[in-house]
C-alpha cells in the first residue's frame, strides 16, 4: 500500500513550521451558521413580515455552500480537501535537466499518494514504473512537484536506473522522446480540516451574507411605510426597509471586494510566476 508523501510545512503562512503566538488565530474551522448570524447578520431579523415564518438554518447552510462553490471556481482553490488523478505528457529532457518539474492542475497540495509512469491510454491499467515517493519533493502553494533521487535514502539508486529503463525500452526502441499522457499524478489539495485561513473563512462569510440577503431582503423588508386613513384619523409607520438592507449590502461588498483582493494576492502568484 503507497504511503502518502505530506510536506512538512502548513499551507499559510507558506514555510511556516511553527505558531509562535498562538493567540493569533490564522486558521479557522468553516463558517458554521451561527457564525454567520453572529458576524454578518447581526441585527437584522430573519423574518417574513408577510407570514411570519422564521429562516431556517438549512437556508443559511444554502448560501454557505453556495460561497464555498463560488470561491472555488473564481480563485481554483479548494476549500475542502479534494483527491485528484492527472495525466502528464512525458518528456525525456525534463526529467534529464529539471528533476521533471511538473505543474500540477491545482495548488495548494496537501500530500502526493502516487507519481507513475504508464505507456498506455487506460487510467485503470499498472504503471510501467511507479516512484518512491521519498524522491518526491512538493512544492504546495505553487501546485508543483519534482522528482529528487535524495542522498542517504535507501532507494537512491532507484530512480536514474528507472529513468534509463524507461527511456531506452518504452521510448528510444521507437524513436520517441515524448509521450502523452505518460505520467500519472495522485495527489490531495486544499486546505487541512479545521485549518482554512481566516481571510478565506471570512470571504466565505461576506459572500454568503450579499447572496442571502440579495434573493431574500424584498421577503423580509417588503416596505418602508404605511398610511393608514379612517374617518379623517390618520396613522403613518415608517421604518428602514429596503434603504436599510441596501446599505448592508452595500458594507458587505466593500469587504467582499477588499477580501477577493487579498485571496488573489496571496493564491494567485504562481501566474505570474509560471510567466517568468
Amino acid at each position: 500500500m503507497a504511503i502518502s508523501n505530506t510536506p512538512p510545512i502548513e499551507i499559510f503562512p507558506y514555510r511556516a513550521t511553527e505558531e509562535i503566538e498562538p493567540s493569533v488565530e490564522r486558521f479557522s474551522p468553516l463558517p458554521t451558521v451561527c457564525d454567520i448570524k453572529d458576524n454578518k447578520l447581526f441585527g437584522i431579523p430573519l423574518k417574513s413580515s408577510l407570514t411570519g415564518q422564521e429562516m431556517k438554518d438549512k437556508t443559511i447552510q444554502f448560501y454557505i455552500n453556495s460561497a464555498i462553490s463560488e470561491i472555488e471556481h473564481m480563485l481554483d482553490i479548494y476549500i475542502t480537501p479534494v483527491k485528484f488523478l492527472e495525466t502528464h505528457d512525458y518528456e525525456r529532457a525534463r526529467f534529464t535537466w529539471s528533476y521533471n518539474y511538473m505543474k500540477l492542475d491545482h495548488p495548494n497540495v496537501l500530500s502526493v499518494s502516487k507519481v507513475e509512469l504508464s505507456f498506455q491510454n487506460n487510467p485503470s491499467a499498472p504503471g510501467f514504473v511507479s516512484f518512491p515517493l521519498e524522491h518526491v519533493y512538493i512544492r504546495p502553494q505553487e501546485g508543483a512537484i519534482q522528482l529528487v533521487p535524495a542522498f542517504g535514502t535507501s532507494l537512491s539508486g532507484f530512480l536514474l536506473s528507472a529513468f534509463s529503463g524507461t527511456q531506452f525500452h518504452a521510448l528510444q526502441a521507437v524513436g520517441a522522446s515524448t509521450f502523452p499522457g505518460g505520467v500519472r499524478v495522485e495527489y490531495t489539495a486544499g486546505f487541512a480540516m479545521d485549518k482554512v485561513p481566516a481571510s478565506i473563512c471570512q470571504l466565505i462569510e461576506c459572500i454568503a451574507a450579499i447572496n442571502l440577503l440579495s434573493t431574500l431582503g424584498p421577503i423580509l423588508f417588503p416596505n418602508t411605510s404605511i398610511s393608514i386613513s379612517i374617518d379623517g384619523a390618520s396613522q403613518s409607520t415608517g421604518n428602514f426597509g429596503p434603504k436599510y438592507l441596501n446599505d448592508r449590502i452595500d458594507q458587505l461588498k466593500e469587504e467582499r471586494d477588499r477580501m477577493i483582493d487579498v485571496a488573489k494576492g496571496y493564491y494567485q502568484r504562481r501566474f505570474l510566476i509560471d510567466q517568468i
